[in-house]
């Protein structure tokens, strides 16, 4: 789904100007939402789980 000509029609059909030279960050764009859609799916009960935090000592003690 992420062919150019597909994207060009999407861009046009919602009344947007298609510049070729974004045509490939748009791809991109879409890609990196496809793969964290497949993250998703197969652990769709991620958003549940507390985020761990790991911070470097060496930042904390590099303060003047």
């Amino acid at each position: 789904m992420n062919d150019a000509k597909f994207i060009k029609q999407g861009l046009y059909l919602q009344g947007l100007s298609v510049y070729e030279a974004d045509i490939s960050y748009i791809q991109n764009i879409l890609f990196t939402i496809e793969q964290a859609q497949k993250s998703l799916n197969a652990f769709p009960d991620l958003n549940q789980e507390v985020p761990i935090t790991v911070t470097d000592k060496r930042l904390m003690l590099w303060q003047n």
